[in-house]
């Protein structure tokens, strides 16, 4: 179960161009492509003639034509062509999903167009922020999208998966501070003056005597997380250093076994320094791919119980609290068609 009437993440700006891409998001096989003025558009990617995907096709004019019988399709899903056929009937088309660009990303509503509301896409903001700098990338994990945002809503984990780049052998000293409002789910963690910080964070930020560090982490349903995450000197040491990043997180469910995972790793210091561009980011890159490496045989294990209930412990209340605002709103929305459909 989905919760449909939502913007994901499709594509970067960048993948979707004149040249058809295919991807499949909440179990829905979609093509992407470009209009010759530029606009994106999203379309259902199975031709109603023989179901051939559309994105083996190519895309003439502002039309995508399949590539196995050549029915033509418009940027709304409408039949413009059908071989051999004067007029092609006005019954033949396919589902167009509306499509939304920001922040350098092609967001897609996946439910009821009708209620689509770009007012509703979730804050990416720092992506084009000129006082933010970074870079990011697409990962393919074979594992739920639950799996992922559990992941990143209880950061203890670094401490023992990710030794030589996030670790910090404090983080399981501290306790989490969680709340729930807006339908938000944020976590709070403050580690003061712990001797040392993680390997990559006291790379970047040159300390040598104790810090403080501090982990800020939104969930917004149904599949975004922002981890605001700084160090800074503690008190009373002779250093005046700090750091501050902001890991963004859009986890796209491909099917129920697989997720397309949008990511970005951006800084508001040293703007200038590509090095420490490339750096942070490999660090990070080579963090998630221990994830996406632990999430896969976390997935395969769950499929052996499937009715089993993992056991929690104290650091688990933000991924409780996610858990449960998600499935909350899903009920309401499958609530909502229920009572439409009477």
């Amino acid at each position: 179960m989905y919760l449909r009437n939502m913007w994901y993440v499709g594509a970067w700006s960048h993948e979707v161009t004149r040249n058809p891409l295919q991807r499949w998001m909440l179990d829905e096989p979609l093509v992407f492509y470009r209009t010759e003025a530029g606009e994106a558009v999203a379309l259902d990617d199975r031709c109603p003639h023989r179901f051939a995907p559309l994105s083996t096709g190519e895309v003439i004019g502002d039309d995508i034509e399949c590539g196995y019988h050549g029915f033509k399709f418009n940027p709304e899903g409408n039949c413009t062509h059908m071989p051999g056929v004067d007029k092609a009937p006005q019954k033949v088309c396919v589902r167009a999903y509306p499509v939304a660009e920001k922040w350098g990303w092609a967001f897609v509503w996946m439910g009821d167009a009708d209620k689509a509301d770009p007012a509703l896409i979730p804050d990416y903001h720092w992506l084009d922020d000129p006082e933010w700098v970074g870079q990011g990338e697409t990962l393919h994990v074979d594992g739920n999208y639950r799996l992922l945002f559990e992941n990143l809503m209880d950061l203890t984990h670094a401490k023992f998966l990710h030794k030589t780049s996030l670790a910090n052998d404090s983080v399981t000293d501290f306790p989490v501070i969680v709340e729930e409002a807006d339908n938000k789910v944020n976590m709070k963690r403050t580690m003061k003056n712990i001797a040392k910080t993680s390997p990559l964070w006291t790379k970047v930020g040159g300390f040598t005597e104790a810090v403080t560090q501090w982990q800020d982490v939104t969930f917004t349903p149904p599949n975004n997380v922002v981890i605001n995450m700084g160090v800074y000197s503690a008190e009373g040491t002779t250093e005046n250093k700090e750091i501050e990043f902001r890991i963004l997180n859009a986890l796209t469910p491909e099917t129920k076994d697989t997720t397309n995972y949008f990511w970005a790793i951006v800084r508001n210091f040293k703007l200038g320094d590509d090095g420490l561009t490339k750096m942070a980011f490999e660090a990070n890159r080579d963090a998630f791919e221990e994830d996406k490496w632990i999430i896969a045989q976390q997935h395969q294990m769950m499929q052996t119980i499937p009715d089993a209930k993992p056991v929690i412990f104290p650091h688990d209340k933000a991924v409780v609290k996610s858990g449960q605002l998600l499935d909350k709103l899903i009920a309401a929305e499958q609530d909502s068609v229920a009572i439409a459909a009477e």
